[in-house]
């Protein structure tokens, strides 16, 4: 499911640059709280709410404009009351509602105003429609997509650029490594959720323009991420591209990576 929120804030709240830390916390904060429909449905699926290894989700930047952005300080000073984030998580919409209300009953903290803690509160909400998956399709990366090298040999970057050769056999790795762990390791083909024949193919659409998020503290102790965003057409089973679309692309989209728009 793919959930848009509305959240109010005041005039001259202060965030920084890099929030990504404080909304994927936020958004563990509040699956945390589900309630015993949606709870039990994730432990059926070998996850927990309360510890926080349900990771297949990931969120959209910020649309925060008007702002004034402050590059020594790291800052943006928004001029607006009202912000906008996109929520995506690999749930059946049965539970949409549920979702949405567990978000309304948690603000989010993130920066000051005034000199005091934050807060954003939901006001506003739209379910997205479903799209009409298809075997290829083209996608827009809104947030950046982190794709590391599946080599055994240690490399100080192990970022892979998206016009790199190799790039296509890491990227298929981590989405299907994701989904296999989705299905607690059972036999994507035998559930007819991935045809080991499928030709997956991935093909890179323009420039690619690099990203290097700085985290806060976590319990993952990953102190900076990089992707990128760009745009790309990519042929995958449905089973896959479904998962890719709403759990997110690449590595990481727990930490605010790998979101996309279908172009």
């Amino acid at each position: 499911m793919r959930i848009q929120f509305s959240l109010s804030c005041q005039k001259g709240t202060i965030i920084p640059i890099n929030y990504q830390s404080e909304i994927s916390q936020w958004i563990f904060s509040v699956l945390s709280k589900a309630g015993t429909e949606l709870s039990t449905w994730v432990q059926q699926q070998g996850f927990d709410l309360t510890s926080r290894n349900y990771k297949l989700f990931t969120f959209s930047p910020l649309a925060i404009y008007p702002y004034e952005m402050d590059q020594v300080k790291q800052e943006f000073k928004l001029l607006g009351n009202q912000v906008k984030l996109s929520f995506s998580i690999y749930l059946p919409p049965v539970f949409e509602q549920q979702v949405v209300h567990l978000f309304r009953q948690m603000p989010l903290a993130l920066g000051t105003c005034d000199g005091r803690p934050a807060q954003f509160e939901v006001k506003h909400w739209q379910v997205m429609s479903r799209p009409n998956f298809k075997e290829t399709m083209q996608f827009k990366a809104v947030s950046p997509i982190s794709v590391t090298t599946v080599e055994e040999i240690k490399t100080p970057n192990p970022y892979l650029l998206p016009d790199n050769e190799a790039y296509d056999v890491s990227f298929f790795h981590h989405i299907v490594r994701r989904f296999k762990a989705a299905m607690q390791y059972k036999s994507l083909a035998n559930m007819k959720m991935l045809d080991p024949a499928f030709p997956m193919h991935y093909r890179l659409m323009g420039q690619a323009k690099s990203r290097l998020i700085h985290l806060k503290p976590n319990p993952e102790d990953i102190q900076q991420l990089r992707g990128f965003s760009y745009e790309f057409e990519v042929s995958m089973p449905l089973g896959a591209m479904e998962f890719s679309y709403f759990a997110g692309f690449g590595e990481y989209p727990h930490l605010g990576f790998g979101y996309v728009d279908i172009k």
